[in-house]
């Protein structure tokens, strides 16, 4: 990982999970890494622990990706700090909900968190950014069968916490195809990961959530209030974090990877280009694109 010595990377969620392994893997490797997050007590721990590891300062930037308003604080801090940077990795994320739950601005918390807070961060510091931008995404977007529900994008008529996950891990694939597309005429790459079943936080209920996390259970496999029913068990034995990270520090870090934009990569490592016609409906991203433009202009609580 020779190239991402002495590189800038800004990493959503580092301070937990597979983004807290992805900033340590970085770090080591002689990145300068900032680790975004929401909880700042999470984040300077995290911060501590990964600057003992591989030996080099971290930066922790304040971060709720459920408030509009803390997204453009957060760019404008980070901006205030980096002129440039090279690599952004949109790593956090919630995990079907167990009843619906809206974000500061109104917006279905799935959606919100993992789609639009994501949107509106890296566009907000794209013409900051001069190498690669990393979306972690699921295989999970494939709980969306029929695509997004267009007519009813905040789940309102009826709720579905898995379905509402898939659709909003479909966001972050059609996220990935719209930047790379625009961002391709200066040079920057835009992928997206799988990083596999994973043992994370990102599927344990908080309370707020609509529901009491199991502590005597993994998180990946705690259970979770929804219609759709799940059987974890069939996925297998969890990943670790630092092995769900694997992918995204690939896409982050492998200068073998310089020319290559608008991937989805397994988490084998493996670019898999065969996600079906709904994953690649190039008119719907470009909606989507165009309606997020919208929704973050103006979000239904303003």
């Amino acid at each position: 990982m020779t190239w991402i010595q002495g590189k800038s990377v800004l990493i959503t969620g580092g301070n937990g999970g597979i983004g807290r392994a992805t900033a340590l893997a970085l770090a080591t490797a002689g990145a300068h890494v900032t680790i975004a997050c929401r909880n700042r007590e999470r984040g300077e721990e995290a911060r501590a622990a990964i600057e003992r590891s591989a030996d080099t300062r971290v930066e922790v930037l304040d971060l709720d990706l459920a408030s509009l308003a803390s997204v453009r604080a957060a760019a404008t801090e980070f901006a205030s700090r980096h002129t440039t940077f090279d690599v952004l990795v949109n790593n956090a994320g919630v995990a079907a909900l167990g009843r619906r739950r809206t974000t500061d601005d109104g917006f279905e918390r799935q959606f919100g968190v993992n789609h639009l807070g994501h949107f509106l961060l890296t566009t907000l510091l794209a013409d900051r950014i001069s190498h690669r931008v990393v979306n972690v995404s699921s295989a999970g977007y494939g709980l969306a069968k029929d695509g997004l529900r267009w007519h009813d994008l905040q789940w309102e008529l009826e709720y579905d916490g898995w379905q509402a996950y898939g659709a909003s891990k479909l966001c972050n694939l059609y996220f990935t195809w719209e930047l790379a597309d625009r961002l391709h005429h200066r040079g920057i790459t835009v992928n997206a990961a799988h990083p596999g079943f994973v043992d994370t936080e990102l599927g344990r209920r908080r309370p707020e959530e609509g529901g009491k996390p199991r502590a005597d259970v993994p998180s990946a496999t705690a259970e979770i209030e929804s219609p759709t029913t799940i059987d974890v068990a069939a996925l297998g034995t969890p990943l670790t974090a630092e092995e769900g990270a694997r992918t995204p520090v690939m896409l982050a870090s492998d200068p073998a990877l310089a020319g290559v934009t608008g991937a989805y990569v397994d988490d084998h490592q493996r670019r898999v280009d065969d996600l079906g016609p709904i994953a690649h409906d190039r008119a719907a991203s470009k909606r989507l694109w165009d309606l997020s433009n919208e929704l973050v202009s103006h979000p239904p609580h303003r």
